[in-house]
């Protein structure tokens, strides 16, 4: 007889590309029965995929934006469950850690990293965060933290190290790039990408913490001869992005920047697997696509504030980090790719084979380790 499987709960906001391949490699290795819960199906507001992806590997549940008791109630009877919280973000959430505390119950909390709040915010948004990392501190939790730079904050909050597991965020390593390049030609066609010139590639939300405005303004740093070689992709929607289309013409810079709408997955990897550099700017992002560029073999330039880039690049060797709002640095690493096919090929394959090390395989194991 098949000895019963144990019930894991992965309670997200909203259903993302990257924590499915996380959820598809659960699937695969049969350890857990996974329960999925969701917010709701999707956001257009934050994101718009082609489809449902919230059901994509695993049928999923919905408890909604609104306080849903038999929610809780289910959370709370399931004793013999495990739970794995994204995030913090919406009243059940919320309500399930201050439970979970009250209760003393064992639970899973991964989180990337909040944006520092401005000196500006009001006094109580302060006061809420302050106590709702000191509960977090105090509860039978164990945190799956995204990379070290989010392992240094909660150190830093005195957390305990036993307490702390870093759990990155993963990306499909086995993706087959060749069979993402045959389609080259037609992006190079699409995106109008000057003859013998360069495809630069970048996407996330269009938010000011994504550093954005910072890349475009390095953009017009660039030699006026290399500039008129270069084609640079940003894909995404955002508060932002009124701002940065007109800072691109203020800069005579639209026949080099297009601003691209929410690619769908397949896509957005095509344009990076096709590109000469993938960028990633962020004054602040606890993670972000750094990865995605090196899983596809593509050179990736990202500031030190772009959690992902800080984790996985090792400067100079597969890939280049530089000060985030330093725009002559980071044209200048530019430049010295653009300007070194050699140098391209490189720093791109031993980005590749430092995402090769962390297959989605191992985020099982890492679960399976240490989840209680």
């Amino acid at each position: 007889m098949n000895k019963k499987r144990p019930v894991l709960n992965f309670i997200q906001d909203l259903a993302t590309p990257h924590n499915n391949i996380l959820i598809k490699q659960f699937t695969c290795n049969e350890s857990f029965h996974i329960k999925l819960w969701y917010v709701a199906q999707q956001d257009p507001l934050r994101y718009q995929w082609s489809f449902d992806i919230s059901q994509q590997h695993v049928t999923a549940s919905f408890y909604g934006d609104k306080l849903n008791l038999s929610f809780l109630f289910h959370c709370l009877a399931a004793k013999h469950e495990r739970f794995l919280i994204v995030g913090w973000m919406n009243i059940n959430t919320v309500c399930l850690h201050v439970l979970f505390f009250l209760l003393r119950r064992p639970y899973n909390y991964w989180t990337d990293l909040p944006a520092p709040l401005p000196d500006n915010a009001p006094s109580s948004k302060k006061i809420i965060r302050w106590m709702a990392y000191k509960l977090l501190r105090f509860s039978r939790c164990k945190v799956f933290c995204v990379g070290r730079t989010t392992v240094n904050f909660f150190l830093a909050r005195r957390f305990p190290q036993r307490m702390l597991v870093k759990l990155p965020i993963f990306v499909d390593v086995k993706q087959d790039i060749s069979g993402l390049k045959i389609s080259r030609n037609e992006i190079l066609r699409r995106y109008k990408v000057p003859t013998n010139g360069f495809l630069l590639s970048a996407g996330s939300r269009l938010i000011f913490d994504k550093g954005y405005d910072l890349l475009i303004s390095s953009i017009s740093e660039l030699s006026p001869d290399l500039c008129n070689k270069v084609k640079l992709v940003i894909v995404g929607s955002g508060a932002e992005k009124e701002a940065l289309s007109k800072q691109i013409s203020l800069l005579n810079l639209t026949n080099v920047i297009h601003i691209e709408n929410w690619l769908d997955i397949t896509d957005f990897k095509s344009l990076i697997a096709n590109s000469d550099i993938f960028l990633h700017p962020a004054r602040f992002d606890s993670y972000g696509g750094s990865t995605l560029g090196m899983a596809l073999n593509v050179p990736v330039i990202g500031s030190n504030g772009a959690g992902a880039a800080v984790d996985r690049i090792d400067h100079g060797v597969n890939g280049f980090l530089y000060e985030a709002t330093d725009i002559q640095s980071l044209a200048g690493y530019i430049t010295k790719l653009l300007n070194d096919t050699e140098l391209r090929q490189r720093i791109g394959d031993a980005g590749r084979k430092t995402a090769l090390q962390w297959h989605p395989s191992r985020g099982v194991d890492i679960l399976l380790q240490h989840l209680i």
